[in-house]
């Protein structure tokens, strides 16, 4: 498996900008800090959504289709990143501002310029990693569409999907 670059990320993301530049610095500082290749079984909880978590996906291989990326959308530039195998990990906090008015390429360019040390931090940390169910797909009850039986719903005795569920309340 080849190294991802910034460009890699940039082609995923879309475009370059401050975000991705920082996803991609705080994702690579994170696997250094925890010793871990491309490849390895990882989990990785991400304390934001928006443009890092696209770094962060190419960086690590951790997806939310592979169910070993969650995103916890609290605003925080920080992320957390587990060996699934062990249950070490690292959570990789970044610090870093911007001066105003600054394009979002200018502002990438400042993160890709500095050592990603001078604006992260790391510390020793846990996650329970969520086992992931195989479980199937049913059809509701009421709309008829299926889903995935691990969301199923108890209403009046049948399967219902979140949706239906919710709506018979």
């Amino acid at each position: 498996m080849h190294p991802v670059t910034i460009e890699d990320c940039v082609r995923f993301h879309g475009h370059m900008c401050g975000g991705v530049a920082i996803g991609f610095a705080m994702s690579r500082f994170a696997m250094e800090q925890l010793g871990a290749q491309p490849g390895e079984r990882l989990y990785c909880r991400a304390e934001f959504q928006n443009c890092m978590t696209d770094a962060v996906q190419c960086v690590t291989g951790c997806t939310a289709g592979k169910g070993n990326l969650e995103v916890y959308p609290i605003g925080k530039r920080a992320l957390t990143l587990v060996r699934a195998d062990t249950g070490r990990g690292v959570r990789v906090t970044a610090d870093i501002e911007f001066p105003e008015g600054i394009s979002r390429e200018e502002s990438a360019a400042l993160v890709l310029a500095a050592d990603p040390a001078s604006f992260c931090r790391a510390a020793e940390a846990t996650l329970k990693i969520p086992q992931k169910e195989q479980s199937g797909f049913v059809r509701c009850a009421v709309c008829g569409e299926e889903f995935s039986k691990s969301c199923a719903r108890q209403v009046g005795g049948q399967l219902c999907c979140p949706d239906c569920a919710e709506r018979a309340q």
